[in-house]
């Protein structure tokens, strides 16, 4: 048996054929392996990935349908992954590294332009999961397009893991799973949570006092603009001053230094006083409404958030709304989904970092995050029916185990796969030998 795995492994007798196979093994690790990573965690959070896609197209001035957009993201982040998984199993030994190099012809430009003109943070090449600088990214690119040229010189050299008689199946194993993580990523939640707001932890900083001193204030009067922190005077209105907009110092340092911190905050619907002590119950049961974007919020939800709050009133839970938007725009979602609950306003960054979806759904039990979820993703249309439980922790799942769960059953069908590829050449093997005893006997 290792005679036959190393046969197979090494298809050459020579030293520089060994070399070269070796070499050629630990390349379609090392470049399959990136691949794997990269596409697993932006399939991971989708609407992470989505909102990176859409930095990008506002920094390059394109308008794209956004159903196409979201529609790329997840076709890159699959194709991506399928990829790395061929690479790193020895599938689709010619096209592989060809397909690889097609990604690579597009991204090490970009990422050179990004690292050149820095018009974002960070490429997002890695999600959440791992923040590399503009300039490490596309190092890394040039390194995995090396390896990929060596791959379509070299590759059909190496034998596979999975037989060519069976890589459909691995192709169609693979794309349902990486599909399937996608989809509870973007209908639910991310099954891995690489933002600060994790469950479990503190909604809040854990000195909020810094915090209040990280933002500046602007305010225009006569066409002169003036920036005060929360520690300075705020100029009055009598005197003619106007809030014009504000600036969160925190947020860029922390870009700057890939440092995560708790920033989030609360402003009551002017945006001028931070609420966020006042509304965050420290003690009890709450649930935030959040949506990051009131504009595309659909009419049908109103209901179905009314009878949450409602609910809410009944089972001792406090709700309230955090949205992000102009007081007009604020203003007009009262109007329209007649909501008796209170709203809040909070960056929009910032309500996406705490949970994906608009709208979503985060239930505190102390201010710790007990569970998120998008709103539609919670499978009750009617809260106020009597079969619907009177504890908000039933409302959760428990994404460690529907991961575990997923992985596990992919695992199982990739390790079948292969199982099904040796057998024939470890049963000429087993008779082979047989036949040999048989002879000398």
């Amino acid at each position: 048996m290792p005679s036959l795995l190393l046969s197979n492994l090494i298809m050459g007798n020579d030293k520089k054929s060994l070399l070269r196979n070796c070499l050629t093994w630990i390349l379609r690790l090392g470049v399959g392996g990136v691949f794997i990573f990269s596409g697993f965690v932006k399939a991971i959070d989708p609407w992470g990935t989505l909102y990176k896609f859409q930095e990008y197209l506002s920094v390059i001035g394109w308008s794209i349908w956004p159903n196409l957009v979201l529609v790329g993201v997840f076709s890159l982040c699959a194709f991506e992954f399928l990829i790395g998984i061929f690479l790193f199993l020895g599938s689709f030994r010619r096209s592989a590294p060809v397909l690889a190099a097609i990604i690579m012809s597009f991204m090490l430009p970009l990422t050179l332009w990004i690292a050149i003109m820095n018009p974002v943070a960070d490429c997002g090449c890695f999600g959440d999961a791992f923040l590399l600088s503009n300039w490490a990214t596309f190092w890394k690119n040039v390194i995995l397009s090396a390896g990929i040229i060596w791959l379509i010189c070299y590759n059909l050299k190496c034998s596979w893991v999975v037989t060519p008689a069976l890589q459909w199946l691995l192709f169609i194993i693979s794309g349902v799973f990486i599909v399937i993580i996608e989809l509870y990523g973007y209908i639910a939640q991310p099954l891995i949570d690489f933002r600060e707001y994790k469950v479990g932890e503190s909604l809040l900083a854990e000195d909020s006092q810094e915090e209040e001193s990280s933002f500046l204030f602007i305010y225009e009067r006569d066409g002169i603009q003036i920036e005060v922190s929360n520690a300075d005077s705020i100029p009055s209105e009598d005197e003619g001053w106007r809030f014009v907009d504000r600036k969160e110092i925190a947020r860029q340092e922390r870009k700057n230094g890939n440092d995560k911190e708790k920033t989030f905050r609360i402003w009551d619907v002017k945006g001028e006083g931070d609420v966020t002590e006042e509304v965050i119950d420290k003690e009890g049961e709450e649930l935030l409404v959040l949506i990051p974007d009131l504009r595309i919020v659909s009419p049908a939800t109103t209901w179905k958030l009314n009878s949450l709050y409602e609910w809410a009133g009944k089972n001792n839970v406090e709700m309230i709304g955090i949205v992000a938007g102009s007081e007009e725009e604020i203003s007009e979602w009262e109007d329209l989904s007649m909501a008796s609950y209170p709203i809040y306003l909070a960056d929009d960054t910032q309500i996406k970092e705490v949970a994906r979806g608009n709208p979503s759904i985060v239930f505190l039990v102390d201010g710790i995050i007990e569970w998120k979820s998008t709103l539609a993703a919670m499978n009750i249309d009617d809260f106020l029916s009597p079969e619907t439980s009177s504890d908000a922790r039933s409302f959760g799942r428990d994404n460690k185990s529907i991961l575990f769960n997923c992985i596990s059953l992919y695992l199982v069908c990739v390790c079948v796969l292969i199982f099904l590829s040796f057998t024939p050449k470890i049963g000429n093997l087993f008779f082979n030998r047989k036949g040999k005893i048989t002879e000398k006997e």
